[in-house]
């Protein structure tokens, strides 16, 4: 009976046990005098049952395990009231009593509500320690849950669509120059070269239609400032994914691979007259360098046709800096070790290439660069370490954090440090160090060091020299190679005015680049006459003019396409005394008595004194 009264006495004891969390006034129920005189006796064990649970839950001293069988409760007394003679139920006081058998049925009941309600407060009680990784991330889930970040997607697919849409939204509507060039913001195409473009990360090959590319391109009249946000995007895409710095640099390469498709450039292939023009570039060189007596004889057996044509495949590498396993470093330095080349012999090949190219017309621009790539392979043809090697046999991670303690105890570095944030100032020594890495000097152009720097005046001259200090010291104590550290220095010394806002092409070309080279050339060519020092250039492979225009080249531009040494090796044949380099040094105050802005190129003359004067 105690069934169909309830109905569902389980339901009744957990709404009970909010009821209790509650406190109120309890209230007697309204008693009808007719079912009061009636002894009805369901109604009788159904409160009995209440106040038994009642107990149960206020009792401090539960456990988890059953009551012991001689703990039961007394039952209900009654008494006459003296007004209607009714009986009144009073409560008495708890005590243990012998076993109620009429009870026994509901004590798994019982039990399993107070096993639930004594879980829940030990759980609110024991609350476990977290470490600070736990509540860092906690308290970032917390953030991003409330600004409403979607969660990162899992697998490489699903990740990379993500990555996807995010870097579109950025691109198309969110960055102020580029998104008016997307007028129509669902473009499938566009974000298909995107994904394309991001994929490199995930180790994905990368598929585009470079000629569809240059036409789909053709009517947006971008300019290097739109390539550069639009690279610049992906960059910090890229250090966003956590992926290596190196592949982070292969990314970047592949990017400018497709500048000149983007922006409607003429190739460089092009410029060298494709394959019969790079053909005729060759055949020249190595007639000039079978001239040499100190490069002739490593050619005596062997088939100078064929040695033409590898070379032009080189030279196809260089101008692009492909990823050719035919003409890798490894490969190039397995091919020359058993010539036992020395530095001499590669920057006299530089010399008689850098020739070569002005004689056939090629523009400077493309000249600088070209000679400058050939510096990635050097190392590997003279069969010596590079910087790289070093730095890897220490760990490029512990090389890092090495150089970073070293930079935290230094007064004015730690500033910096401070300022920035240690994991900010260890992305950007990760950079600028693998920036210095050979292969990688396609990645980021100098160009793009000078957008990233030109708004930015957080590093002055005298932070960039003890950064510089401390750079040299830890390469230092790397290795005692003279000629490593050498290239390395004159690497900080390349980019130094480009990190303070200082670039030289930007100067030259506020000046006229087009009236100001042609002026200094014939004001030099004058100069030299006067001071009879055309008799050093009075040689069948150096014109004083082609040579005057190099010269002007190297100094006014900042492009050490010839490092000092190379200079050292170059001017050997003329045995120039100091005499001679001090009219020298006079011809081009003469000549840039007007510039004042070019008045580096006096103090990079009196650098370049030790290495050219012979006596």
């Amino acid at each position: 009976m105690i069934q169909d009264t309830q109905k569902s006495f389980k339901d009744f004891l957990e709404t009970y046990t909010i009821r209790q969390k509650q406190p109120e006034k309890r209230r007697l129920p309204k008693q009808n005098p007719v079912f009061l005189l009636t002894k009805y006796q369901p109604q009788k064990n159904s409160i009995q049952i209440e106040q038994n649970f009642s107990y149960a839950i206020t009792t401090s001293k539960t456990t988890h395990i059953d009551p012991p069988l001689s703990l039961r409760f007394k039952t209900l007394e009654s008494e006459k009231s003296n007004m209607s003679g009714l009986s009144q139920f009073r409560k008495n006081e708890w005590k243990q009593k012998d076993k109620n058998y009429c009870l026994i049925r509901n004590s798994e009941l019982f039990n399993d509500v107070i096993r639930k309600s004594t879980k829940f407060h030990s759980q609110q009680q024991l609350v476990p320690i977290k470490s600070q990784d736990q509540i860092i991330k906690g308290y970032l889930m917390d953030l991003s849950r409330k600004r409403k970040v979607a969660p990162k997607p899992q697998g490489t697919d699903e990740l990379l669509n993500f990555e996807v849409d995010q870097i579109y939204l950025d691109i198309t509507r969110k960055d102020n120059m580029l998104s008016v060039k997307f007028p129509n913001k669902n473009q499938p195409g566009v974000k298909q070269v995107f994904r394309n473009l991001l994929a490199t990360a995930y180790d994905q090959q990368m598929f585009l239609d470079l000629p569809r590319l240059r036409v789909i391109h053709l009517g947006m009249q971008l300019t290097h400032a739109h390539f550069f946000k639009f690279k610049y995007h992906f960059l910090n895409k890229y250090m966003q994914l956590n992926i290596s710095t190196e592949k982070m640099f292969n990314c970047c390469e592949r990017i400018e691979n497709v500048r000149p498709y983007i922006l409607n450039e003429i190739l460089e292939f092009e410029i060298y007259g494709g394959e019969e023009g790079i053909k005729a570039i060759t055949k020249l060189m190595y007639k000039k360098i079978l001239s040499d007596v100190t490069l002739s004889p490593y050619f005596e057996n062997i088939d100078v046709a064929t040695q033409e044509l590898k070379f032009a495949r080189l030279f196809f590498q260089l101008i692009y800096h492909l990823d050719s396993p035919n003409y890798s470093c490894q490969v190039l330095r397995e091919r020359h070790v058993k010539y036992a080349l020395t530095n001499v012999q590669l920057t006299n090949f530089k010399y008689y290439l850098s020739l070569t190219l002005q004689q056939t017309g090629i523009p400077w621009k493309n000249i600088r660069q070209l000679l400058r790539r050939m510096d990635i392979y050097k190392y590997a043809i003279i069969n010596k370490d590079d910087l790289q090697h070093y730095v890897n046999q220490l760990g490029f991670n512990q090389f890092i954090e090495n150089f970073v303690n070293s930079c935290s105890q230094d007064a004015m570095l730690s500033e910096l440090i401070q300022r920035r944030g240690r994991q900010r100032f260890i992305s950007h020594c990760c950079n600028i160090f693998h920036y210095f890495f050979r292969y990688n000097i396609k990645a980021v152009t100098r160009e793009d060091l000078y957008l990233i720097h030109s708004k930015k005046a957080i590093i002055n001259e005298k932070i960039f020299d003890r950064f510089k200090q401390k750079a040299v010291e830890s390469v230092k104590d790397l290795t005692d190679d003279n000629l490593v550290i050498q290239d390395f220095i004159e690497d900080w010394d390349e980019i130094k005015p480009i990190i303070l806002g200082e670039t030289r092409e930007q100067q030259i070309l506020s000046l006229g680049q087009e009236y100001l080279i042609p002026k200094l050339v014939q004001i030099l060519e004058y100069e030299f006459f006067q001071r009879h020092l055309n008799k050093i250039y009075e040689t069948e492979e150096a014109e004083m003019g082609k040579s005057i225009l190099c010269k002007l080249n190297l100094l006014l531009y900042g492009v050490r396409f010839f490092k000092k040494q190379d200079l050292q090796i170059i001017h050997k044949r003329f045995k120039i005394t100091s005499s001679q380099y001090y009219d020298f040094s006079q011809c081009f105050k003469i000549a840039l008595q007007e510039y004042k802005i070019l008045n580096y190129v006096h103090q990079l003359i009196e650098e370049y004194e030790e290495f050219i004067v012979s006596d």
